[in-house]
């Protein structure tokens, strides 16, 4: 099932002292230069160590990539436990007209479980295996996305889902280039939002989701547990709409520029799921010193068919549904409340129905306010 060797504790930790040790060396740093592999004792002695220890390496372009990926598990009778640790050990030598660039990564997982067959299962499933196959399967066919792969190992979420996607897919992800290079932007800072139809990446609301397209089954993705669960069918539609609308949110309706030099973009999107009206409404802000626009808040909106006056709103960042269609003007930038409320009463992409709840509520605040005291 895995593709992690399993080697003994003393073999283990061999290993990973050899990388710490060649990596404290070089005061920790995780790239460097070298004219020849050979003129630099220590960098000819891990050359070594992975070619003697790696069980996947190969090349791909002007890139030699050599993968350590082993475990130990003990269990101890006298304590009625098992544990171990796992550790996926990567160093990437690339070649070029004045010399070698060489960059080492590494990650590693302790575990508890009560057999090997769980410590595997544990690696594979939960942890990183799947991924690592799927590096595998790229090295072996030279695949164009191995590099991209590869640099993933730093970003533990986005191994996380590609580790999932694996699971759903199999090797067929690697044909969505879309996807696997949409995770990896996500990843090296290029973006600070993706979505497709396979997965939605929003980082600054902590939010990954992935589908599966075939089964039409939804997950989520847990920073607790560090794994993904499927969504709830009460919660399932809002994200089933907003797989299916994505594509029109990201056509701005309305962009404001602040005096700090911040922008917004706000938009919507109406859609019928499964027979019940639904606003998509997303926010985004542009941030001067990055350059870069990220989604401040995504929520969606539903009005009770038989209730004459209840709206509720839907927020996909604390993932509750709120029976107050006032908590819109929380969505909101502070700064913001009053253009957002405008844009909100005023565009035909949002429900009818939440606009006139919004006014009505609107109007009875505004009453309160100005009864004498």
């Amino acid at each position: 099932m895995t593709v992690f060797k399993e080697v003994s504790e003393e073999k283990f930790y061999e290993i990973l002292r050899t990388i710490y040790d060649f990596l404290r060396s070089r005061g920790w740093e995780n790239t460097f230069r070298v004219r020849n592999l050979d003129e630099d004792k220590e960098v000819k002695d891990i050359v070594e160590l992975f070619e003697r220890n790696s069980t996947i390496k190969g090349s791909v372009g002007d890139a030699t990539i050599y993968v350590i990926p082993i475990y130990y598990y003990n269990y101890g009778y006298l304590s009625g436990r098992g544990f171990g640790e796992a550790l996926m050990a990567l160093l990437i030598i690339e070649r070029d007209t004045s010399g070698y660039t060489v960059k080492s990564r590494r990650v590693s997982e302790s575990f508890d479980a009560q057999s090997r067959e769980e410590a595997e299962k544990y690696i594979y499933e939960k942890w990183i295996g799947r991924f690592v196959k799927l590096l595998k399967k790229a090295l072996e066919t030279k695949h164009p996305l191995t590099a991209k792969l590869t640099k993933l190992i730093d970003c533990l979420h986005e191994v996380a889902t590609i580790n999932f996607l694996e699971k759903i897919y199999g090797d067929e992800i690697l044909n969505d280039t879309e996807t696997i290079s949409g995770i990896h932007s996500i990843c090296s800072g290029e973006t600070k939002f993706f979505i497709n139809d396979k997965v939605i990446m929003i980082p600054s609301m902590n939010l990954r989701v992935v589908r599966d397209t075939r089964s039409n089954k939804i997950f989520k993705y847990s920073s607790i547990s560090l794994s993904f669960y499927e969504v709830p069918p009460e919660k399932k539609i809002f994200f089933d709409t907003l797989f299916e609308r994505y594509r029109e949110l990201l056509k701005p309706d309305v962009e404001i520029e602040t005096g700090s030099g911040y922008r917004y973009i706000f938009s919507s999107s109406e859609a019928d799921a499964d027979g019940r009206k639904m606003s998509l409404v997303m926010i985004r802000e542009y941030d001067p010193e990055y350059k870069k626009w990220y989604i401040f808040r995504v929520f969606a909106i539903t009005c009770n068919k038989t209730t004459e006056n209840k709206c509720s709103v839907y927020s996909f960042l604390i993932d509750e549904v709120i029976n107050d269609i006032t908590e819109v003007k929380k969505q909101a930038p502070i700064d913001l409340e009053e253009e957002f409320l405008g844009y909100f009463l005023g565009s035909e992409k949002i429900l009818r129905k939440a606009r006139r709840e919004m006014t009505k509520k609107l109007i009875k605040e505004h009453e309160w306010e100005i009864l004498p005291a």
